[in-house]
């Protein structure tokens, strides 16, 4: 069986040329990068109003995901669990930006 990836092959260079939008894979690590910071500060503000809510007694409204991660850890859980997926996107976002700078310098 023949390496998949062989150099000497004539039609080795013709598949592995990325041929589209310049821009477009800025795009996406973007994208990424915002979606993360969106996440954290989503956490952030929602672990601010219930610490209020929380203070005056008034009224709140969550939805049934964000009622169940609060009976279950508080106000913390929403708060870390916005924090980590909101750095797993921003990682992703990182991580691919590093990918497409260093295929640059190929």
């Amino acid at each position: 069986m023949e390496n998949e990836t062989d150099k000497n092959d004539k039609h080795f260079a013709n598949d592995h040329v990325y041929s589209g939008n310049r821009k477009e894979p800025y795009i996406k690590a973007i994208s990424y990068l915002l979606i993360g910071v969106f996440f954290i500060t989503a956490g952030i503000i929602n672990f601010i109003k219930i610490r209020n809510w929380e203070q005056l007694k008034g009224d709140f409204e969550m939805n049934q995901a964000t009622e169940l991660m609060y009976s279950i850890g508080g106000k913390w859980l929403i708060l870390g669990f916005m924090a980590v997926l909101g750095f797993f996107v921003l990682r992703k976002g990182y991580l691919q930006w590093r990918r497409i700078k260093a295929q640059e310098k190929i």
